[in-house]
């Protein structure tokens, strides 16, 4: 009797052993997140661990989400289980097998819960490595004291208002390529092609790039140059009449407005829709870590429909679930409102692998035409070298 249960007793032991080393509980797992996110994550990995009670800990970390490759890429023995990034950054990571490709259909029915392009976001090649969070793209911040909403519909209309006493009418990040690279856009310029999966495409020294850096250089005199938590100080202050941002600032803003806040798409420009890049977060389990099947289950829960609702009460992240498409709170919500009016005009960033050839030149370029140090006789053949900065890097190595 004792020989024949043996085999069922061992195959039960196994059993338990797998289970246990699934529960996590000998696994401590760590999340990153951007500075700003920090104590809203915290609280949902608390919701989440009350669900795991095996679950042995989970650290917060903060790493900014725009510097999550590098950081993941630097020591990735050391790099979170579980990383929010921008979606442009997906290819590198995806490029260099760096993270958990996700397979399992449950996760992948509750990823297709989400907006198509928020889906697609998450892929690369045809395969899914990330949940999708949120999505972002610019807005219009503007004092409605000094700007009035008809005013706001243009750049002209805003440069028309009169300037504050050592302010300015109008201002955003000229050295910021997220935000810089929305002049090229407007006037019709492609990155990396149509679908932007050509690395050996980009026309921003075609006519229509000549055309729109001509225009920021001839304006560029009645534009201030600044990052979100100057233009803050000077909302607060009512010395800046409009502002180029992203939503997570919206709170801020209003706080530094208080009864002047207006919000709006961007504003129209020579005649052009004003366009902008589109982001989606993401979250992604590192290839490597320890134990797989908590870590995409945190994942999956950090981007679940309720906590989606809970980033959009909290940092005003708009959320990407269908079904809250509908919500009452974020349909009355004049930020949201502004975001999803943009999306039309909103361009999805690149996520191959060469994505990170642009940011630096680009940047750079813009910030240079802002100071008035490349000249119009110039123009041409600095666009150029730009062009072949972010091309033909890649190419060489």
């Amino acid at each position: 009797m004792k020989k024949r249960w043996l085999p069922l007793v061992m195959v039960l032991i196994s059993v338990l052993l797998i289970t246990a080393c699934d529960s996590g509980a000998n696994e401590t797992l760590t999340v990153w997140c951007a500075e700003a996110d920090k104590a809203m994550i915290t609280d949902m990995v608390d919701a989440f661990m009350a669900t795991k009670p095996a679950i042995k800990g989970i650290n917060v970390v903060v790493v900014e989400d725009d510097k999550a490759r590098e950081t993941f890429e630097a020591d990735i023995a050391a790099a979170g289980d579980i990383i929010c990034i921008p979606h442009d950054q997906l290819g590198a990571l995806a490029a260099q097998n760096a993270l958990l490709e996700i397979t399992e259909k449950a996760y992948v029915d509750s990823i297709n819960l989400n907006t198509l392009p928020s889906v697609k976001a998450g892929q690369i090649g045809g395969k899914q490595y990330g949940f999708p969070s949120s999505f972002e793209t610019h807005m219009l911040f503007y004092d409605k004291s000094l700007v009035s909403d008809a005013a706001a519909e243009t750049l002209e209309g805003i440069l028309a208002c009169e300037a504050p006493e050592a302010g300015y009418a109008f201002a955003m990040d000229m050295g910021n390529a997220y935000f810089s690279a929305n002049w090229f856009f407007t006037y019709g310029c492609m990155l990396f092609g149509e679908n932007g999966e050509d690395s050996t495409f980009c026309d921003f020294d075609s006519e229509a790039g000549l055309a729109a850096m001509t225009y920021l250089t001839n304006s560029r005199e009645a534009f201030g140059n600044m990052g979100d938590e100057n233009a803050i100080a000077l909302f607060r202050d009512h010395k800046l009449g409009a502002f180029i941002g992203g939503p997570w600032n919206a709170e801020k803003v209003t706080e530094a407005l208080k009864g002047y806040y207006g919000c709006a798409r961007l504003p129209g420009m020579d005649g052009k829709n004003m366009k902008s890049f589109a982001g989606f977060k993401l979250y992604c389990v590192k290839a490597s870590t320890k134990n797989k099947k908590v870590a995409m289950d945190l994942a999956a829960w950090l981007t679940n429909p309720a906590n989606q609702k809970l980033r959009f009460q909290t940092r005003n992240l708009i959320p990407v679930s269908v079904s809250l498409a509908d919500d009452v709170d974020v349909a009355v919500s004049t930020t949201a409102k502004a975001v999803m009016a943009q999306g039309p005009d909103a361009i999805a960033m690149p996520s191959i692998p060469e994505m990170s050839h642009f940011w630096e030149p680009t940047g750079n370029f813009t910030l240079s035409c802002y100071n008035g140090e490349i000249l119009a006789e110039n123009l041409q053949e600095s666009l150029s070298a730009l062009v072949s900065a972010i091309v033909v890097a890649d190419n060489a190595e």
